[in-house]
């Protein structure tokens, strides 16, 4: 195997772990990595050799010399214009024509560095962002297995998507073994619903927590300012502003404080006694967030899917609309009080219970969030407008043209419990029992040697299994 790693952010302190661990028990696995910026660089270097990584910064061109050549893209599986929307913030505020030749010097450098290491596998740790998700449509027009870790939710666990859409492996398949572990995990959910955060009861049992390599503050804010003295045309106040509010989390808390609570006195319904006889649920999703930007970037604009839903639900139905409890501290007043002057619209408080409502909606909709994963487990209709691995048991993503339609055919036929179980099995039968996030996480699940070693034998066993086309081994999750 020759693995090309895609290093976002921190998840290179993830990757450096996984190769050190890698070198010592299945060194015949040759290893690259691309990284975005030089910040992690010296870290990779402890376990790689220079011609084996690429750091992007070092090789872009300063801004007056960006050329466009669209023609470069003649082979390219995905499409540039919507994956530059898959950017959350930073990026965006440029010239539409800078942000595209951006885009394809970025696709350009990417695909020669990948043509010279001629990698078997791409493994990119998270699509948050442009990079990410065009990197999946470059492995696909290099033939590459490409793999995506994608958390399982309340399922818990981490499998492997080959594009940016949550996909689930072709070699998925609910054997009689894995159909009882199912129907016993949904009857358990039912009674004591799981997190749908997906991570591990005890991280602690997994290990020391392993080095992060971290600088000290004074050092990371002297590159930070050295990078941007050298490269002021790469520069992005986002990403000031992001590291501000990380490295400064007293005064990011006391204005996040201050938001909640202007935003949380915004509301219709304050208790489920308030709450419509008949209702189609919508819980807002964190945005700007690549769980939204990436699977479908047309719906970032939040008030599209509420429209949407306002003129395709039936008349007897009110939309009840629910904030997002983690966005509540940094989306615009403006726009939930906007919410409130749409004719079908009530909001609730955004500490309702989430379950409830999904319990007690006519049909829980969202574009790609987790709510509707719950909702189709509860045995209650749900309907997604974009992709999560959920997507396709709920009849695939519904286009706006048909959105009354599937709204109907959803409140009519509820999911059966013996479709959930067999949908329940499928996905456990691709599921692996590691984490992928970005380290820094409560108790730090990720950089622990047992989570490491579990990543690494999920890696191998999926690219056997995905070389192979055969059915999954029994209890593989």
């Amino acid at each position: 195997m020759r693995i090309l790693l895609h290093g976002f952010g921190t998840f290179s302190l993830i990757w450096r772990h996984l190769i050190a661990h890698a070198q010592q028990v299945a060194p015949a696995i040759e290893w690259a990595i691309i990284l975005q910026t030089d910040h992690h660089l010296e870290t990779i270097r402890q376990v790689l050799p220079d011609e084996r990584i690429l750091c992007l910064e070092h090789h872009q061109a300063h801004e007056r010399d960006l050329r466009l050549d669209l023609s470069c893209l003649g082979a390219y599986r995905g499409n540039i214009h919507a994956d530059i929307e898959a950017e959350k913030v930073a990026f965006k505020h440029r010239p539409a024509g800078t942000q595209l030749a951006r885009a394809v010097e970025t696709y350009r450098l990417y695909k020669s560095f990948a043509q010279r290491f001629a990698p078997t596998h791409l493994l990119i740790s998270q699509i948050e962002g442009f990079e990410g998700k065009m990197l999946t449509g470059l492995g696909q027009e290099l033939g590459l297995v490409v793999m995506v870790p994608v958390n399982g939710r309340n399922l818990g666990g981490t499998f492997f998507a080959s594009d940016a859409c949550e996909t689930l492996p072709d070699h998925r398949a609910a054997t009689p073994e894995l159909l009882a572990r199912a129907r016993d995990f949904v009857a358990r959910f039912r009674d004591r619903p799981t997190s749908a955060a997906g991570r591990p009861d005890d991280p602690a049992a997994d290990g020391p927590i392993l080095g992060t390599f971290r600088p000290p503050l004074a050092v990371r804010t002297r590159r930070f300012v050295a990078r941007a003295a050298r490269r002021p045309d790469l520069f992005d106040r986002e990403h000031l502003r992001t590291s501000v509010l990380i490295n400064l989390p007293f005064l990011r808390d006391r204005m996040w404080a201050l938001h909640r609570w202007r935003a949380a006195r915004i509301f219709d319904i304050a208790s489920p006694d308030q709450l419509p006889e008949r209702f189609v649920y919508y819980p807002l999703q964190y945005t700007p967030e690549s769980s939204i930007n990436t699977p479908a970037p047309y719906y970032v604009d939040q008030l599209r899917v509420i429209d949407a839903l306002r003129f395709s639900m039936p008349h007897d139905h009110l939309l009840v609309v629910k904030e997002h409890p983690a966005c509540i501290v940094v989306r615009p007043l403006s726009f939930v009080r906007a919410l409130q002057q749409r004719a079908g619209v009530v909001l609730t408080h955004y500490r309702m219970d989430s379950r409830m409502l999904a319990r007690r909606a006519s049909v829980t909709v969202s574009v790609s969030g987790s709510a509707t994963l719950e909702a189709f487990l509860f045995g209650k209709p749900a309907v997604m407008l974009g992709h999560s691995f959920i997507t396709p048991y709920l009849g695939g993503a519904a286009p706006i043209s048909a959105l009354r339609e599937r709204l109907a055919a959803a409140i009519a036929t509820p999911p059966g419990d013996e479709a959930v179980a067999t949908a329940v099995a499928e996905i456990m039968s691709v599921t692996y029992p590691f984490v992928v996030s970005a380290p820094g996480l409560r108790d730090e699940p990720v950089l622990r040697p047992g989570n490491i070693a579990r990543m690494l034998d999920a890696i191998r066993d999926h690219a056997v299994r995905v070389a192979a086309g055969r059915a999954p081994l029994a209890g593989a999750a």
